[in-house]
């Protein structure tokens, strides 16, 4: 057999309160009178009725801390795959309409024909949720200061919702990918175990903060952030730019997927989201198992069942006593 484990060992403390209760029973000048003034019969049952009351105390304490002996199934440790946060820069450079432009190129110089970065990073992100209904998510946005616009949630339905009403209303002056990068690391669950992912939707331009410090702190605390990069690298004029070419900054959105062992996708391919959901999917089949270990059996409930019986036991000793002596 197995060695014998507890999975509240501290519970058994409690068993250290059965041994005033024996001191009382013996060493107690009334209960050695009143054992004394009774019958000997009487006082064989009160001996027996104590002694199963203590053992139903002390089988219902050991029960409580959580026995287990005996090798059962095996069984694979397992976490909830992925928790997602999708971090959406809406700052002016976003309304940029390079975004996407068939077979990889871009639209320099804001070109007809184009959608915005925004509009491109929004329907990757999209195509991904509604592929991945097992997943949760949540959404953060950022100008100035990252905010959580939507917290972790099951319901894909919510934040498609928010997806589909995001957009140029929501942009504005300001890019600071640091800020919008901790409001997203802040919206994890550190109480639920799962592999904790941020979705970065940014051209990379920033004009405050330090990414690369938002960075270090997703790997001190082990979260991969996975950039979507919108955009081209040649550039365009954004609205209200006076004629000002704003690029989108490959090297940040890279380093940033790099330092974190996250993935870097191309906005400007046509199937960028079919390889963010591939890669997500990737990431939820390696933390599903974290390995195979062998579970001991629970076993509280024989205490249960014993402590039961050893309760009823001291019961029906008085009962007998009680009927005998009416007659």
């Amino acid at each position: 057999m197995s060695a014998l484990v507890f999975d509240h060992p501290w519970v058994l403390a409690g068993l250290a309160v059965l041994i005033p209760l024996a001191l009382g029973d013996w060493f107690s000048p009334r209960g050695k009178r009143v054992r004394k003034s009774l019958p000997g019969n009487l006082r064989k049952k009160l001996f027996a009725s104590r002694v199963f009351f203590r053992l139903f105390l002390a089988l219902l304490i050991i029960a409580l801390a959580g026995p287990r002996w005996g090798i059962g199934q095996a069984a694979d440790e397992y976490r909830r795959a992925i928790d997602a946060v999708i971090a959406i820069d809406v700052s002016r450079s976003m309304e940029t309409d390079d975004g996407f432009g068939g077979g990889g190129g871009g639209f320099a110089g804001g070109q007809a024909g184009g959608i915005s970065r925004l509009e491109r990073g929004l329907s990757i992100v999209r195509e991904a949720v509604e592929a991945l209904p097992g997943m949760r998510f949540a959404v953060a946005i950022s100008r100035n200061r990252g905010i959580v616009a939507i917290p972790l949630t099951w319901d894909s339905g919510a934040v498609l919702a928010f997806l589909d009403g995001a957009g140029s209303s929501m942009t504005g002056r300001g890019t600071n990918l640091e800020s919008l990068v901790d409001a997203a690391a802040g919206a994890f669950q550190s109480s639920l175990p799962a592999r904790r992912v941020i979705l970065l939707v940014s051209d990379g331009e920033a004009l405050s903060g330090s990414l690369n410090a938002a960075l270090q702190r997703c790997v001190r605390d082990g979260i991969t952030v996975n950039a979507i990069a919108s955009g081209s690298d040649e550039g365009g004029i954004f609205p209200g730019g006076e004629g000002t070419v704003s690029r989108r900054d490959s090297a940040a959105m890279r380093m940033a997927a790099i330092l974190t062992g996250g993935a870097y996708i191309d906005g400007n391919r046509e199937d960028a989201a079919r390889a963010l959901i591939a890669h997500l999917r990737s990431l939820a089949q390696e933390s599903k198992s974290a390995g195979n270990r062998k579970e001991l059996k629970a076993r509280w409930f024989i205490f249960i069942m014993t402590a039961i019986m050893a309760f009823g036991a001291s019961k029906l000793s008085l009962l007998r006593t009680s009927g005998r002596e009416r007659q």
